[in-house]
């Protein structure tokens, strides 16, 4: 069965999909009473939801996004050159059991 139009579920209107996207026209039979306006086939429509919609567009942000913080790489760098670069073992610590603590949530 073809789908002839999407719709995003925030009211604006379906979106087509164009000849090149289209799978070839199987379609079901109209069920009597039912008045088809594709002589005897339906059609069959998908609409995403909002969140669909907005992970899509993270999905889209987050993919731009540089994989490395390069002003907090340089940072670092300087203070390391500077001698200046703090290292707080206790805070340390703290982050790698809370990185542990929710690995093993997840496993379980």
């Amino acid at each position: 069965m073809a789908i002839n139009s999407i719709s995003n579920g925030s009211g604006n209107r379906p979106v087509t999909v164009g000849e090149s996207q289209k799978s070839t026209n199987v379609g079901r039979p109209a069920q009597a009473g039912n008045d088809s306006s594709t002589h005897g086939v339906q059609s069959d429509s998908v609409s995403l939801t909002g969140t669909a919609a907005q992970l899509r567009s993270l999905e889209q942000q987050l993919a731009s996004l540089p994989v490395v913080d390069v002003q907090r790489v340089d940072s670092v760098k300087r203070e390391i050159s500077n001698g200046t670069f703090e290292i707080d073992p206790p805070k340390i610590a703290d982050k790698m059991i809370q990185i542990e603590t929710a690995i093993n949530q997840r496993l379980i």
